[in-house]
């Protein structure tokens, strides 16, 4: 069996730089023309589920994607949400390097350190716990292939898992917007097959590279 997993597609936020988090934040409507594109790459494809943070801008690409494609059912799941950003949620890169600059920096070279802070903040560890818990609950108990539709932090926590490194890794993963990975399961043995491909996304794929310069 495969586990297609896809971030949500671009939200105002995105663009400003913002930390989301559990914010519920709408896809804007370069998000939503990236969601149409991801859900007709899957269009008539079997999955037994689509799996979806209770985020809008999460649920709604899996919903598209889920009217797409031949699905037996849409599963939302808390366990998928994003990690808590605590008090820099709302706040851009800039502002949050004045306001917290050492734990910022903390966060931009040892991430698995660094608990986000103000109240309900997480660290890479509560996230990927309670991210794999989900999965054990929903996709890993299905034989067929299966689809979730999620967030940037929880599908790196999740690719650490899967190939068995650790959250130390987290910066050397990029996870674009409406960008689709797999895994495979054989034998119980999770592979990873594909990762953060954006060829559904037309040019997009420039773009992306182009940001990455």
């Amino acid at each position: 069996m495969r586990l297609f997993m896809v971030r949500h597609g671009e939200t105002k936020w995105n663009r400003e730089g913002r930390f989301q988090g559990q914010m519920d934040i709408p896809l804007n409507e370069t998000g939503l023309a990236q969601a149409d594109r991801a859900a007709e790459r899957f269009r008539g494809f079997p999955l037994e589920a689509v799996f979806v943070s209770p985020l809008s801008r999460a649920r709604v690409t899996g919903e598209k994607i889920f009217a797409a494609a031949k699905c037996g059912q849409l599963v939302s799941d808390p366990g998928f949400m994003e990690i808590n950003h605590g008090a820099w949620e709302g706040l851009t890169f800039e502002e949050v390097s004045v306001r917290y600059g050492a734990l910022l920096e903390r966060w931009r070279t040892s991430p698995d350190g660094v608990k986000m802070p103000g109240p309900g903040g997480e660290s890479l560890e509560d996230v990927q716990h309670r991210a794999v818990a989900a999965l054990k609950r929903t996709a890993l108990n299905y034989h067929g292939d299966t689809l979730l539709a999620t967030h940037d932090a929880v599908l790196k926590t999740l690719i650490c898992y899967f190939l068995g490194v650790p959250l130390s890794h987290y910066w050397r993963l990029k996870i674009p917007n409406c960008s689709v990975s797999y895994v495979e399961f054989l034998n119980g043995t999770p592979q990873v097959g594909l990762l953060s491909d954006v060829s559904h996304l037309g040019n997009g794929f420039d773009s992306f590279v182009s940001k990455s310069l």
